[in-house]
């Protein structure tokens, strides 16, 4: 027998069998008490209570059988419950007869009288039957939660698989161009190449040591976000500008899904057309319940076809971590993504 299909039931037991093994004697006529002694009537009500028992506990045992002998499917459910019922009637009125006939033997009730010997074995046939059927509920009811649970287990096992393979896809070309930057500085400006290097370590320790947390604070990405462009301005110079409009008192109290501006500040440099002359300018906001990350569009003269894939797990990673959704807001001039921030 599966332990998980058990039933803490003692209580019941303890209480349930006993009532009934007193009740159902005197419901049905059975005993006379008057014409017993005391320690007659006790030795009576005690060897009812052990057929209860006997029944009770038979017909718990057999369900337990039947429904691990076959599966529980629902083209079997009316088939098991047809044989938990034939079984469970043949059970309780040949046992309950038995013994309850061995005792009206010995008893002092007329021989002569069966009638309510009959009526004894058919209500506890009746009490077997409503008792295991309040099992039978018992037992789906369970099934039932544990099906949920295990679909719950599931779905959030599925969410953060989803939630690590999102997080793992950061542009792989974002490397190799930082090396090269690097690369160059060496030769050109030692000086700044040092610089460079540890801006580059900066950014790839707070890559590596949030790739486990759902969430940070809205200051510390704002400082990655800081070092990433720092990375990004040595490369393009005066071409692209950043404003961040956020205090770190106004960031200090939120916080927002780790390495999420990166994405926006990738976007816009990959979408857009800028030089010195023509420069790009990311700007950094603030609202009550989002960060804003806008740029004004320089539509590229010669555009490729955008996967969007980059907003698109952008926005999965939100609704897997906030159940909420990014807003993305593009009149074809300017190009504004809010991403939701948590309070706490």
């Amino acid at each position: 027998m599966n332990k998980n299909e058990v039933l803490h039931d003692r209580r019941v037991k303890f209480i349930g069998i006993p009532a009934l093994g007193m009740l159902i004697p005197n419901l049905s006529g059975l005993i006379t008490n008057r014409l017993y002694r005391s320690i007659e009537l006790v030795g009576s009500y005690l060897y009812f209570i052990a057929i209860l028992f006997l029944v009770w506990e038979g017909n718990i045992r057999l369900m337990y059988f039947i429904r691990a002998k076959y599966p529980w499917t629902r083209g079997s459910y009316y088939k098991i419950i047809l044989a938990l019922f034939v079984v469970n009637l043949i059970y309780s009125g040949l046992v309950s007869f038995l013994l309850l006939k061995c005792w009206w033997l010995w008893s002092r009730e007329p021989t002569n009288d069966e009638e309510r010997l009959t009526n004894s074995v058919f209500i506890i046939i009746i009490a077997a039957c409503f008792i295991a059927n309040i099992y039978e509920m018992l037992f789906l009811n369970r099934e039932k939660e544990q099906n949920e649970s295990r679909v719950e287990q599931l779905n959030v096992a599925k969410a953060q698989a989803e939630l690590e393979a999102l997080k793992n896809q950061i542009d792989p070309h974002f490397i190799f161009n930082s090396l090269n930057t690097l690369s160059f500085l060496i030769t050109k400006d030692p000086k700044s190449a040092r610089r460079y290097n540890d801006t580059l370590a900066l950014v790839y320790r707070y890559i590596l040591s949030n790739r486990e947390r759902d969430l940070v604070l809205l200051r510390e990405e704002i400082e990655f976000i800081g070092n990433y462009f720092y990375l990004l301005k040595i490369r393009f110079a005066e071409a692209i500008g950043m404003v961040i409009e956020i205090t770190d008192l106004s960031a200090e109290n939120f916080l927002i899904p780790p390495i999420s501006m990166q994405t926006l500040v990738e976007n816009a440099i990959k979408h857009n057309e800028f030089s010195e002359t023509t420069p790009l300018t990311i700007a950094v906001s603030i609202s009550s319940d989002y960060v804003i990350v806008s740029n004004l569009m320089h539509r590229l003269n010669d555009p490729q076809p955008g996967s969007k894939i980059g907003l698109r797990n952008l926005d999965n990673r939100y609704k897997l971590i906030t159940k909420r959704n990014i807003i993305i807001e593009n009149n074809f001039e300017s190009f504004t993504v809010k991403l939701p921030i948590i309070r706490f």
